[in-house]
């Protein structure tokens, strides 16, 4: 009895954000405490999952300055905030909780990427040249971040304004990214500097393989 209770109580809080403007299949699970302002620049593709108490900011004048690729699920606590920037994120992605994306420079983030709770993603930063006038009144700067495909970003870490993380790559706990990072690169510290790389050569079969004969020898 419950969960047909929870079940029409999703239903209608979907409805509700669908009247007032949310792009999203009604059934994708948006749990209680979710706030969507601007909803009506916000976009959720199916399968979709936005948990408790996460916010969703689409307060730019672009179109569509959120999107949510599909399967993608947004845990805990989360802040997407667009700052009349967009925030676009890929299929089959896993946004951890308390993770804070801001908008401002524009943020990509591909497929099948994993971002571990309480990391930021900032495209914005206070210009501060000049001495005797104060920071909050000489304007600000933005510049975009991309993350690409199958990229694994670490607990707490820090993405800055500017930035490419390339496809394939890990990031460390704790990391501060300043500058890119090619494509496959295991990358800690900081600031964030790569310390191996991945073998892209190396296959699935290859991998199965090695699995397989190391369970024989278990066995063995």
């Amino acid at each position: 009895m419950k969960e047909k209770v929870k079940d029409i109580l999703r239903k209608i809080r979907i409805t509700v954000l669908i009247l007032r403007g949310l792009k999203t299949d009604k059934k994708n699970h948006i749990e209680k405490g979710v706030v969507f302002e601007y909803p009506k620049n916000i976009a959720l593709r199916p399968g979709v999952r936005v948990s408790r108490n996460s916010i969703l900011k689409g307060n730019s004048s672009l179109n569509f300055a959120i999107s949510v690729g599909a399967n993608t699920q947004i845990m805990e606590q989360v802040l997407l905030c667009a700052n009349e920037g967009v925030i676009r994120i890929g299929n089959n992605s896993w946004i951890g909780p308390q993770c804070l994306i801001y908008g401002n420079g524009h943020v990509r983030i591909g497929d099948h990427v994993m971002i571990a709770a309480k990391t930021s993603i900032n495209t914005v930063s206070h210009n501060h040249a000049i001495i005797g006038l104060p920071m909050n009144l000489q304007g600000i700067n933005t510049d975009r971040v991309t993350i690409e495909d199958d990229v694994w970003i670490g607990l707490n870490a820090t993405i800055l304004q500017g930035v490419t993380i390339g496809k394939g790559s890990i990031i460390g706990a704790g990391a501060v990214v300043t500058k890119d990072i090619p494509p496959y690169s295991i990358a800690v510290g900081t600031p964030a500097k790569v310390i191996s790389t991945r073998n892209p050569k190396v296959k699935i079969d290859s991998v199965l393989t090695r699995e397989i004969s190391s369970e024989n020898r278990k066995v063995s």
